[in-house]
């Protein structure tokens, strides 16, 4: 695909210039399977950005094979299963780099790194191809959109309970607090943004997190 073709679709997609969307990344793990997460992205001029944390498996991979994608979805189960991949037992199902049930997937390649704080990377990435999975517009849901959101604040507790730091997790936790309002005031009760609000007031138990 041609630099104009992909600047095009991209922004078909969604992206504006140095706006961050979420998304699910993918990248390759040493023994050859996929290790699918939940991150930020940001497109600057012809490239995207991500800016994993250097503890993880994403930025390790990443050193070691240049080679990942990108996956669009508003789907918060998709969220919720690649997010806590480890302690869910239903899994994302991935092939070549593809998610499935995800909208489209970017297959992308590193091209430089940074730093971006003490604990963070910034990855430069370039996008190769981009595969449509499915073009067809959804309405936009507040209690999705929060699902997906306390997903998010949900994958940074572990890591600033390793840290000892209590006012961090204490704020993820507000944030998430408003998250699950908002979903309660606008979703059905058995929709699936509540099962993804149940999920994640289990695992915050399973943590030891009082919310």
């Amino acid at each position: 695909m041609k630099p104009s073709e992909l600047e095009g679709t991209l922004q078909r997609l969604g992206f504006t210039e140095n706006s961050i969307v979420e998304i699910i990344m993918i990248t390759t793990n040493l023994d050859g399977s996929y290790n699918p997460a939940p991150m930020g992205v940001i497109k600057t001029g012809d490239h995207l950005e991500v800016r994993p944390f250097t503890t993880s498996n994403t930025y390790r991979n990443l050193t070691r094979n240049s080679l990942a994608s990108i996956n669009l979805t508003t789907d918060p189960f998709l969220f919720l299963k690649t997010a806590f991949k480890h302690e869910l037992s239903d899994g994302a199902s991935i092939s070549e780099l593809s998610l499935r049930g995800s909208d489209a997937t970017i297959v992308v390649e590193k091209v430089g790194e940074d730093v971006f704080s003490s604990s963070q990377a910034s990855v430069i990435l370039r996008p190769n191809r981009v595969v449509i999975h499915n073009d067809s517009p959804t309405v936009y849901s507040r209690g999705r959109a929060m699902a997906i959101e306390a997903i998010i604040h949900a994958t940074r507790v572990p890591v600033y309970q390793s840290r000892g730091d209590e006012a961090k997790v204490e704020s993820l936790l507000r944030n998430m607090r408003y998250c699950f309002d908002v979903i309660s005031r606008v979703s059905e009760v058995d929709s699936p943004e509540m099962q993804v609000a149940d999920s994640l007031r289990t695992l915050l138990a399973k943590w030891g997190v009082s919310i």
